[in-house]
């Protein structure tokens, strides 16, 4: 079986390492122990080629020029299609967002007589699908002419029924590699204080709550209470975020680590007593299913993705964009803590989003797919 995944943002080339589309070439990775895998990303704005094919980093990997004009874009990937139909030859077309490669992928499998499946990650509050606009119209479009609908989480799929009540959606989970990390190594708890962790990339002011969980740290350190916090990520915003906590005179309670590499944010989470997820809108929650597979306990915010991912034998889910309901759950959560069971948390985890459990789960989507084919 081959299977090509059609993604919609990925890393430019020539770069050293992953620094974007990580999901894709872990997935296509571990997938890669059950059938023949490559990636397509035809929406490079680097490249100077029409197209490209590779080997990169282990993976087969087809890449053609965004011209920006939609007209020229589609005749792009349908020319770079034709060249993988007779190259790769395909089984199965596996796109990734509706409203972007999905779209352009039902259109290549109509004409290379390929089977296409969606995977859904982009969250209904950032698309916006539910107006009628062009994006719904497009996003309908590769939907209806999918072979299957996948959502990242249970909040995803309900959100897109109401929508689009026509068609069928599923719930496969993002697979997430078993964190690799050194248990000895690190010294960045404080002692004699609560240590808590956030992991959000700064692209945005808003979508991951941090300005709230900064005022939530400064009401806790009104009220006397003793709490640390630990951020993880890069982001051209990340200095806005930096002086925030100084003009809310809670900079010595908080540690921005900057962006870090994944052994060393294991390390960090590992250390921490629980996770937070302050995120005004998610689809999946990757960094907080990591954090679970440590055994860490979460404090959510009702984000969509994050709690339908965190049962509440695993954490506290709070209102999102509130400084008070945040303070709330943090002091909730050090009441708690003793409560939640590590391995509990480790095992849920596992069962839930392990990426070769996820693996097997798209291979028999797959069969499946083929199967109705015949």
């Amino acid at each position: 079986m081959k299977i090509l995944m059609m993604v919609t943002w990925y890393t430019p080339m020539g770069y050293d390492k992953l620094e974007a589309g990580v999901f894709h070439y872990e997935q296509s990775l571990s997938l890669k122990q059950y059938c023949d895998v490559a990636i397509y990303y035809p929406f490079d704005t680097d490249i100077t080629e029409d197209e490209t094919c590779q080997e990169e980093w282990g993976i087969q990997t087809y890449r053609s020029r965004n011209a920006g004009n939609i007209i020229k874009l589609r005749k792009q990937i349908m020319k770079t299609m034709g060249h993988i139909a007779k190259e790769f030859k395909p089984d199965i077309i596996h796109a990734h967002c509706g409203g972007v490669a999905g779209f352009f992928a039902v259109d290549a499998g109509k004409k290379y007589n390929v089977p296409v499946v969606i995977t859904e990650h982009a969250p209904v509050e950032m698309t916006h699908v539910d107006k009628l606009s062009v994006r719904h119209f497009i996003t309908k479009r590769a939907y209806k002419n999918s072979r299957a609908n996948i959502c990242v989480s249970t909040d995803l799929k309900n959100k897109l029924s109401v929508i689009y009540p026509k068609y069928k959606f599923e719930v496969i989970n993002n697979g997430i590699i078993i964190p690799d990390y050194d248990e000895e190594k690190g010294s960045y708890y404080r002692d004699g204080f609560l240590n808590i962790v956030i992991v959000a990339v700064l692209y945005d002011l808003e979508v991951k709550g941090l300005k709230y969980l900064l005022g939530a740290i400064k009401l806790l350190k009104e009220q006397g209470k003793k709490v640390v916090l630990h951020h993880i990520g890069a982001g051209e915003y990340l200095e806005h975020f930096m002086e925030l906590a100084q003009k809310l005179d809670i900079e010595d309670l908080c540690v921005f680590h900057g962006r870090c590499e994944r052994k060393k944010l294991y390390e960090i989470v590992n250390e921490m007593d629980f996770f937070v997820s302050s995120s005004l809108v998610e689809s999946g929650g990757v960094a907080a299913c990591e954090a679970m597979l440590l055994g860490k306990p979460v404090l959510g915010t009702n984000s969509g993705g994050v709690d339908s991912l965190v049962p509440k034998e695993a954490g506290h889910i709070v209102s999102k964009g509130s400084e008070q309901a945040l303070a709330d759950g943090i002091v909730y959560m050090e009441e708690h803590l003793k409560d939640f069971d590590e391995e509990w948390i480790k095992k849920y985890a596992y069962d839930s989003f392990e990426i070769d459990n996820i693996s097997k789960k798209y291979m028999q989507l797959y069969e499946n797919v083929l199967q109705e084919e015949k």
